[in-house]
């Protein structure tokens, strides 16, 4: 019987074992790790299932089981520092075991097509790492480990196994330990004293007895009827094993078991059969040919890179030319280090990176600069937000191959002064001629704007890392895009500071090893600047162009500009809340009748579900759910829900808000600065970070009491503005589906929120009550957002089968809308994206999934997009177009806020019709729709006055 075996090449070609280096046959004792691949792919596929899959972004592809297994693998690597490595897979079709009862693995099912694939992703990852793969047709997985492990461990050779099947155990010697896994990754090594302890002193071998007289219902193996693992073990300490307890069975006690044992003997015998794993199967296993190491790091990178594994690329394993070799732990799972980076496996390959330090190098990188095109900048600073960071050096490149690196802010080594680099980087770095290239340009932009950098002076040509968005990806830190999309392994900056309590700051970083980091960035920008130039398809690149890009230097625009806040109201707001929160604590052991961890999920459950009785809703691993949904629907059974939901609110308030705002005021400009993540939503909508802005709560008093904290600076001269699109994505969705009905509202002006419920109830406009209203509004914003019978009865007092008549019903008033769901779906199941009006594109390869569930949820994301995504786009295009007119027009006002559909400002009282006027013209046109596109604007000297 030949085995799948041996090394093998990048294409799966088997290449002839290479002997053992003697590095690691001399130097060092041999360790040999055997993996069953089986078993570890299995239950971390079982295991993760139950959450959100792990897909392939640009395929759909499920990987989460392979995801799992590489995670644990190189865990296990890194701790057990193996010498030698070997993996075994059950090959197809049946075993000898089936042959002798073909009952044996009857009660399991067949495997899932979402995992068969992930186990041939596993041995194309083993084939790139050169791990022989061991199948022998007619032995199971197990066997062909017992057999390498009885080999090995016969001639003294230090071997572990690594599996999450506890069969194995009985293959433990003094040379032969198992390493347990389960699917979440914890771990267990058993040597023959942890095999004595889990079975009250019995020694490897004689769990095969156990388990004869036990039986396995995971195999469908029967053992004894009526004989529970305890009995088992109590027998077999007795008298020994199977055999001996057969010879002796006129002295078993009670009478109950000797009946069992008899009436089942052949049985007992055949079981035993069954669960002894075989120790002599035809392997054709060769030592030197596992050898662990001889693989090139480009291979594994390369099934990385279609896996979309980023995370990982860090903890690869060193190959044996990269590595110095370190004996093996004496104690195998001893709190040994994770794999670390390989060293001088990170860089982009042949950058050459020259030093600016003197005021020449200086004149002549300025004159290079001057010269160029467009060039790539990185800035370095002295921390990831912006506001609160110092220059600590600059990378520039030109070209891909080289690159500059200008320190300025290092602890040590030659450097220029920070004023000198930037009077003669700033004028070019303003420069309109000039293009600037980078990732993430919104953060080096807004740490030289402080600097005096006027920043919608420089004309932003591209950034990686929003093209990255608008290509698909999902992960966009530099190294993450460079692995994509070139192919690179490029630095992170842990490489250089480290992580932790041992994490230094990067001026504290030398300035040579700085300088290749950076540059290597830098040159890695402009290499990627050229290709994904390339892959951007006609739409997307002028979204790019026209909008994306002239949008960053009016985000730092707005950052740097910031907004005040009135500690004085934070104060009040603080007292107030915290005797809130107080009072609903109280409340709530009012209503339990005791004090507990209101908290602690744990603790919360039991009081609700153990003491009062409550009826649970859905199961998590540590017991019943206590999220918000669960509550609410526990609001009528008992007053506690509300006073619980009422306490979270207010925590959350105050953690969140009140007690974290007045910490976040910048200590040079006394403002809060947001930063604007134009990457932070799959539509394209930005987010807000540090503090986010937008989700401070509108619709409670004591949200909008926190609103009311941020202020015009300088009222009564000065007040903030704010224009908000009016029911935006609406007026977008009665564009995409041309509904007459939609559209016949919004062209007469009509309450579309009451002309949807007089349509819904065919009733008169003016015998809409609220009520009525009210269920429309939930209609007219769900329907956008795939909103389901069960998500209609959550938001509102309607049943799932009364919410199901009430979206047909819906769909019935609204038949071109019920179009341009199906036509969407459809659509984005061939094209595997959707897109907006102006071309942004999100891709959902998901939507073809075999899980309803995702499929569903796929569906919803490809309903909504289209309509997120363009209202999206017409606020940034109104975002550039505005502040172009102010800064054209000179005028005083500044844009400070970007919320979803508004816009606030903060503006001189003798500027406000002025600015209202240049609002009412601008942003109503940004995209012609086939509706009016409306704005409402309101002032006031506090934020909370404008709603």
């Amino acid at each position: 019987m030949a085995h799948q075996g041996g090394l093998f090449d990048a294409n799966g070609a088997q290449e002839e074992a290479r002997a053992p280096s003697a590095t690691a046959s001399t130097e060092r004792p041999a360790r040999l790790v055997v993996l069953d691949g089986h078993a570890m792919v299995y239950r971390a596929f079982f295991a993760l299932q139950r959450d959100r899959p792990m897909t392939v972004q640009q395929t759909g592809e499920r990987v989460e089981a392979v995801y799992s297994f590489t995670s644990t693998l190189f865990k296990a690597i890194g701790d057990l520092k193996p010498t030698h490595l070997a993996i075994a897979f059950d090959p197809p079709g049946g075993t000898f075991r089936h042959e002798q009862f073909d009952q044996y693995k009857a009660n399991r099912p067949e495997m899932p097509d979402e995992l068969h694939h992930q186990v041939e992703r596993v041995k194309e990852l083993m084939r790139a790492m050169h791990v022989p793969i061991y199948e022998v047709p007619g032995f199971e997985a197990d066997d062909v480990i017992g057999s390498i492990a009885s080999e090995c461990g016969g001639q003294g050779i230090d071997t572990v196994i690594f599996t999450g099947d506890t069969d194995t155990l009985q293959l433990v010697t003094p040379h032969v330990r198992v390493l347990i896994t389960s699917g979440f990754g914890d771990q267990k090594m058993y040597d023959e004293d942890a095999v004595r302890e889990r079975y009250e002193g019995l020694e490897p071998h004689q769990q095969i007895d156990v388990k004869a007289l036990e039986g396995d219902t995971s195999d469908n193996v029967p053992g004894v009827p009526g004989i529970g693992r305890k009995t088992a073990i109590k027998l077999i300490q007795q008298y020994g094993s199977v055999d001996a307890l057969y010879e002796h069975l006129d002295e078993v006690a009670p009478p109950r078991i000797q009946g069992l044992l008899r009436e089942h003997q052949a049985q007992a015998l055949s079981s035993k059969e069954l669960v002894t794993i075989v120790r002599d199967a035809p392997t054709d296993f060769d030592l030197a040919a596992t050898e662990f190491g001889r693989y090139r790091r480009d291979e594994v990178l390369e099934v990385f890179r279609a896996l979309e594994f980023n995370s990982l690329v860090a903890r690869i394993p060193p190959p044996l030319d990269e590595r110095a070799d370190a004996a093996p732990q004496s104690d195998g799972l001893a709190a040994a280090p994770e794999a670390q980076p390989a060293p001088g496996s990170t860089g982009a390959p042949n950058t050459s990176v020259a030093v600016v330090d003197t005021a020449a190098a200086l004149e002549e990188l300025a004159k290079t600069l001057a010269a160029a095109r467009e060039f790539a900048l990185v800035v370095e600073g002295s921390s990831g937000l912006a506001m609160a960071a110092e220059v600590v050096g600059l990378a520039i490149a030109v070209e891909p191959g080289s690159a500059w690196y200008v320190p300025v802010g290092h602890t040590e080594g030659q450097q220029l002064p920070l004023e000198q680099a930037l009077s003669a980087l700033l004028p070019l770095l303003g420069d309109a001629t000039i293009a600037k290239v980078g990732h993430n340009l919104n953060y080096g932009l807004t740490v030289l704007a402080k600097h005096g950098l006027r920043p919608t002076s420089v004309s932003v040509g591209f950034d990686t890392m929003v093209a990255a968005q608008l290509l698909g990806d999902r992960a966009f830190q530099l190294k993450q895009v460079a692995l994509n999309r070139l192919g690179l392994d490029v630095p992170s900056v842990e490489s250089l500071t480290g992580t932790g309590r041992k994490q230094r700051a990067f001026a504290d970083v030398a300035i040579g090893e700085a300088a290749e980091f950076a540059g290597a960035q830098a040159e890695v920008v402009m290499r990627l600047r050229t290709a994904m130039a390339e892959m951007l398809d006609e739409r997307s690149a002028a979204v790019m162009r026209e909008l994306e890009m002239p949008l960053v230097p009016v985000l730092v625009q707005m950052q740097l500009h910031g907004i005040a806040l009135d500690l004085g109201v934070m104060e009040e707001l603080d007292t107030e809340i915290s005797q809130a929160v107080a009072e609903a604590e109280r409340g709530v052991y009012e209503d339990v009748g005791h004090e507990f961890n209101i908290g602690s999920p744990q603790q919360l459950s039991d009081v609700l579900f153990k003491e009062l009785q409550l009826p649970p809703g859905k199961r998590t691993q540590t017991g019943y759910s206590t999220d918000a949904a669960t509550l609410e629907g526990l609001v009528d059974a008992h007053p506690v829900a509300r006073r619980i939901l009422e306490y979270r609110e207010l925590s959350k308030l105050k953690s969140t808000y009140v007690d974290t705002l007045p910490q976040q005021v910048n200590p040079q400009t006394h403002r809060i600065h947001t930063t604007y993540n134009q990457v932070g939503a799959a539509t394209g909508r930005l987010a807000s970070n540090d503090p986010n802005l937008q989700n401070i709560p509108v619709r409670t008093e004591l949200g909008r009491r926190v609103r009311g904290a941020f202020v015009a600076e300088g009222r009564p001269q000065w007040t903030l503005l704010a224009a908000d699109y009016s029911q935006v994505e609406l007026r977008v969705l009665a564009h995409l589906s041309h509904d007459n009905a939609l559209i016949q509202a919004f062209a007469e002006g009509q309450d579309i929120h009451a002309s949807t419920a007089a349509l819904v109830y065919s009733v008169p406009l003016e015998e809409v009550t609220s009520d009525m209203r009210r269920l429309a509004k939930v209609l007219n914003f769900g329907v956008i957002y795939g909103l389901s019978p069960f998500g209609i009865a959550q938001q509102t007092e309607l049943t799932v089968e009364e919410g199901a008549q009430f979206i047909e019903t819906y769909l019935g008033a609204y038949p071109q809308v019920r179009h341009y769901i199906e036509e969407t779906v459809h659509r984005a199941r061939t094209d595997k994206y959707v897109e907006t009006l102006l071309g942004r594109r999100r891709y959902i390869p998901e939507i073809t999934a075999s899980n309803r569930n995702i499929r569903q949820a796929a569906e919803r994301i490809a309903i909504n997009m289209p309509v997120q995504g363009t209202a999206a786009d017409i606020i940034k295009a109104a975002m550039v177009d505005v502040q172009k007119r102010l800064e054209d027009e000179g005028m005083a006002s500044k844009m400070l806020l970007q919320v979803h559909d508004e816009l606030v400002f903060e503006t001189p009282q003798h500027e406000q019709d002025a600015l209202v006027g240049v609002l009412e013209e601008i942003m109503p046109r940004e995209l012609h729709l086939v509706v009016p596109v409306e704005i409402e604007i309101r002032s006031g000297y506090s934020w909370g006055e404008l709603k």
